[in-house]
């Protein structure tokens, strides 16, 4: 049995990555071994599409840092809808459709107080408001440097990325018009990834 099913698995890369940056809240998934136990943890990483990159940082404490080396596996959880045969009439049976991105690669931690500068202009870049970004020059150096050492900085080259996108593709064109349809006023969302298929 193939999982998930073929005509689920999205592909494309700017699909990919424009779920990547509109849900930035990556669940990290670390594998354990002798050293450490199994690690989750849920942190916000910005993209780089040119390198293939996400970037990020966690409190020193976050048992992230026992799995620098590692490969890790990373989650994107985009929008999500329950569909119920009530609402759309060529649905059989209740369904829940969604949209979600998973991710291998290796952890790397970022040592060097330039490059976690730079870390975080990149993760601001990413994240601000365009029109008035707060801006990482406003803190002091002695601060910024003590706030470095406080925390974990990392990025993770991503050696595989697949999206598993559920879109009622097993549906009729006119039933996926009609859940499209309905979500433009429920799940704004979610409604926009079935004008894509």
């Amino acid at each position: 049995m193939n999982y998930p099913v073929k005509t689920y698995v999205e592909s494309d890369n700017d699909a990919l990555f424009d779920v990547i940056e509109r849900f930035p809240l990556a669940t990290l998934f670390c594998k354990g071994g002798e050293t450490a136990p199994s690690h989750i943890c849920h942190l916000p990483v910005s993209l780089c599409r040119d390198t293939l990159t996400i970037f990020g940082h966690a409190t020193g404490e976050n048992p992230i840092k026992h799995f620098i080396s590692s490969s890790i596996e990373v989650v994107f959880r985009g929008p999500d809808t329950y569909l119920s045969p009530k609402q759309i009439e060529g649905i059989k049976l209740p369904t829940w459709d969604y949209v979600t991105v998973h991710c291998t690669g290796t952890l790397e931690s970022i040592d060097d107080f330039e490059q976690q500068v730079l870390t975080m202009q990149h993760i601001l870049n990413a994240f601000e408001n365009d029109k008035d970004p707060w801006q990482l020059s406003s803190v002091p150096e002695k601060q910024l440097k003590a706030m470095c050492n406080a925390l974990i900085f990392f990025k993770v080259k991503l050696d595989t990325l697949t999206g598993n996108f559920k879109l009622s593709q097993n549906k009729s064109a006119e039933t996926r018009a009609e859940i499209a349809n309905l979500l433009c006023n429920t799940n704004p969302q979610m409604s926009r990834y079935y004008d894509k298929k």
